[in-house]
């Protein structure tokens, strides 16, 4: 692979693992030189995953603590707050449109990341579209241009094509990362991809720790 690097970024601003994947996906660029291509998906549209039939309550409760905990975590170690608002889901619809209108202005980063910071830093509800109009003031976006691009067609259209493609190419949840075919599921793989990013390439890598951080 010749050039920079590309990282698509498959992501739902419902999703915490998402969130900490965005955080630490820009340390990936700087110490690899990568270049990060943010898709946005709504997470609730992909098909739910299977269950195994007969796993006690008990076990799936455990389960569910032990993410939290995880969650917890992994958030100490990226250098991150992370509230998890309750219910911790939510209608990402209307965010995830704004999603697609600040990609086609090219303000798509600016915009995911003040997304996951006013869910998951301040624990606000983005499930409304004036919430979505609130990030897109806050990234410096035109407000008559971003309300007409988010009750456009096409960009719910583009924002159900980018899902489709996610389980086409054999994605099944977010956040997922690909370089080129190579597919990487949950901030978690993290560096797997990275190690996958510097076999890639000829760009020098970055120890961590000589980047500022």
């Amino acid at each position: 692979m010749s050039g920079r690097p590309l990282i698509e970024f498959f992501y739902c601003a419902s999703c915490a693992s998402s969130y900490l994947a965005c955080v630490r996906l820009r340390e990936v660029s700087i110490r690899t030189g990568a270049t990060i291509a943010f898709r946005p998906v709504v997470a609730a549209w992909l098909p739910a995953a299977d269950r195994p039939d007969g796993v006690a309550g008990t076990t799936r409760d455990a389960a569910a603590r032990y993410a939290l905990k995880d969650l917890g975590d992994w958030a100490r170690f990226c250098g991150v707050t992370l509230a998890l608002p309750q219910p911790p889901a939510f209608d990402a619809g209307w965010v995830q449109r704004g999603a697609i209108v600040a990609s086609d202005a090219r303000r798509i980063r600016a915009y995911a990341e003040a997304a996951f910071e006013a869910r998951f830093g301040a624990g606000r509800d983005l499930s409304e579209r004036e919430a979505a109009l609130a990030l897109a003031v806050h990234c410096g976006l035109e407000a008559g241009f971003f309300a007409a691009g988010l009750d456009s067609a096409d960009t719910r259209a583009a924002l159900v094509d980018n899902g489709d493609e996610l389980l086409r190419r054999g994605g099944f949840a977010t956040p997922t990362m690909f370089l080129g075919a190579d597919m990487f599921v949950g901030h978690e793989r993290m560096p797997l991809l990275e190690w996958a990013v510097m076999r890639s390439s000829e760009q020098p890598f970055i120890a961590p720790g000589e980047h500022g951080r």
